[in-house]
């Protein structure tokens, strides 16, 4: 059959153009290397190689968290080893300053290299990791700790905090007739000082009249109105008989911590929030007699589940502008709201034993349970009963409030019980003392724990990088109102234990710097459990790296073997490529060339 000059054309450009593209598709192979450069290169296989990539990827954020966490434990474990040998040099002090035969002078030398290791433990408490404070909780920009003066009666009982400063440890004694007592606003109280163990003393009157604070020369001493004191006459030189306080260098923890407490509204409006402040060993019920969010306001408290409110006459204290501050002796309750709202009648109780959940105008229990990632407020869209078979409606709201996501309702089965799901969790309500009735409008706050930062190492795999000072140092919290642990547990309180010790040494007590030995054997113990558990999350950083390590590998060769190409194989493809390529070509030009004449 005739072939026309036009199909020939026709073949030898189609051949050139898919030689060419061939060739083409060759050298970028060989350029980088790979078999597949976009999808149409291989569908199956390019899908393949993004699940791998996007493996990888992964694999690479939980790499950069593990270096992130081991910067931070690592350095948390370097400074805790620090101090775990500034312990042991306390305690050899300590030993030291208990013996009998040791003069006030040498104990006076002692207590200047205590006070300057007690300095080192609050540097290093405040150790920073690319700024960021690593013992504050979550409070990353700023000082876990500052050094602070604390007051503790003649038992070791801790009062609080003092305000001012003293590079001395300073005693107090309360004069009078041996074994008379003295109420604090009763009557004037003539009381002592010395900032230099006992050599030389300065005498003050406390007035029956407030504000009630010992002036010690730049140190000022809060009481409360009520405190009983037992009073002995200044020949009495020894803390054996009487009342004595003791300040002594300690530290305040600024941080965060757990034990953030929930806060109950069993009555008040519901616009204004209170929020504690501190840590409350004790649960504690505060009621507002009267005042309004910017002006004075009465209140009195009493411990939960007592009759007797303290004080017996409501305490009055000016608010500021747009919150209020209601002290007890085991912490705060700071008000706010719109100036010049009106808070009496308010009654609300700050459950120690109870954290998560702050409570707007109910009067029931409620527990935040799961992991929530932010405040989520519940709002209750009309009036219900819990256990009365009626379903709840309810709104949440996860932006503090800014917006409402509205039409949920909850089963109120006769179990006594409610469940309400929001973000994260549930918030799961119950009657307290019979009452069941849940208010229209009532708000909740459930208030996630954020003290522990925790990162992803691998897939649904955490861990605690930064490290709560609290639990670790002790100290005392921002109100100043309690130390961290219970009196039965002080002594592992490093901070206090330290102080204390210092204040021994300085005062020239035997007895107390027995004490504060026994003190800082149980602190360095409780102290090397703390150091263990840092040391455990490094173990498992150190895992997990070499988990993700190895998984990498085997992604990168399972990705490799689909990707990449044959070497040896594409050169020698190249090569015949390039050569059927100049074939063509000339052959074409060849073609092209031809005419009638070619034919006559």
């Amino acid at each position: 059959m005739r072939v026309s000059l036009r199909s020939q054309y026709s073949s030898f450009l189609y051949n050139l153009e898919n030689t060419q593209s061939r060739l083409m598709e060759l050298n970028t192979q060989a350029s980088s290397q790979k078999r597949i450069n976009q999808p149409s290169d291989d569908a199956i296989g390019a899908a393949r190689i993004l699940n791998y990539r996007s493996s990888l990827s992964a694999i690479t954020q939980y790499q950069a968290n593990i270096d992130t966490a081991s910067g931070w434990l690592g350095l948390a474990d370097e400074s805790m080893t620090q101090i775990s040998t500034i312990l042991s040099k306390l305690k050899a002090l300590a030993e030291q300053g208990s013996t009998g035969t040791m003069t006030a002078p040498d104990r006076q030398a002692i207590a200047h290299e205590a006070r300057q290791l007690f300095s080192q433990l609050v540097n290093l408490a405040n150790t920073t990791y690319e700024g960021s404070s690593i013992f504050a909780g979550h409070k990353f920009d700023a000082n876990a700790y500052a050094e602070a003066l604390m007051v503790y009666d003649q038992d070791g009982n801790a009062l609080g905090t003092a305000t001012g400063s003293s590079t001395r440890s300073i005693m107090v004694q309360f004069l009078g007739d041996q074994g008379a007592t003295a109420a604090v606003g009763g009557q004037d109280i003539d009381y002592r000082y010395s900032k230099d163990g006992g050599a030389t003393w300065t005498t003050q009157t406390l007035g029956s009249v407030g504000p009630f604070a010992l002036d010690l020369g730049g140190v000022s001493v809060a009481l409360q109105e009520g405190y009983e004191v037992a009073l002995s006459p200044a020949s009495n030189t020894k803390i054996s008989s009487g009342s004595w306080l003791t300040i002594a260098p300690t530290a305040m923890y600024m941080g965060d911590h757990e034990s953030q407490s929930a806060v109950t509204y069993q009555g008040g409006n519901p616009v204004v929030t209170a929020v504690p402040v501190g840590g409350f060993s004790r649960s504690v019920e505060v009621q507002v007699v009267g005042g309004s969010i910017g002006g004075n306001i009465a209140y009195q408290y009493r411990l939960a589940g007592s009759s007797v409110w303290a004080p017996p006459t409501p305490v009055e204290v000016n608010t500021g502008v747009e919150e209020g501050r209601l002290e007890t002796p085991y912490g705060a309750v700071r008000l706010a709201g719109p100036p010049g709202q009106d808070v009496t009648g308010l009654v609300l109780t700050v459950h120690a034993d109870l954290t998560g959940v702050i409570q707007l105008g109910a009067s029931i229990n409620a527990v935040g349970k799961g992991v929530f990632p932010g405040d989520v407020m519940v709002r209750i869209d009309s009036a219900a009963t819990i256990g009365s078979g009626t379903a709840i409606s309810y709104s949440y709201s996860t932006d503090r409030g800014l917006s409402w996501s509205a039409g949920h309702s909850a089963e109120n089965a006769g179990l006594g019980e409610a469940l309400l799901l929001v973000p994260g969790g549930r918030l799961v309500l119950t009657e307290r003392d019979g009452n069941g009735l849940l208010a229209e409008n009532a708000q909740f706050v459930i208030h996630p724990q954020t003290a522990r930062h925790n990162l992803e190492i691998s897939a649904g795999q955490y861990v605690q990088i930064n490290n709560i000072g609290s639990e670790i140092f002790g100290g005392y919290y921002e109100n100043g109102a309690e130390p961290v642990f219970a009196d039965s547990d002080v002594a592992r309180n490093i901070f206090v234990s330290v102080g204390k010790l210092v204040a021994a040494l300085e005062n020239n007590d035997q007895q107390g710097c027995a004490a504060g030995l026994e003190n800082l054997k149980v602190s360095q113990e409780y102290f090397s459990t703390q150091l263990a558990s840092v040391g455990a999350r490094e173990n498992r950083l150190d895992v997990a790296g070499a988990v993700l390590a190895g998984l990498k590998l085997n992604q990168e060769e399972r990705m490799s073997a689909i990707e990449d190409v044959d070497l040896a194989s594409l050169l020698t493809d190249l090569s015949n490529q390039q050569l059927a390529y100049q074939t063509v070509l000339k052959s074409s030009s060849m073609i092209m060339r031809m005419s009638l004449v070619d034919y006559l």
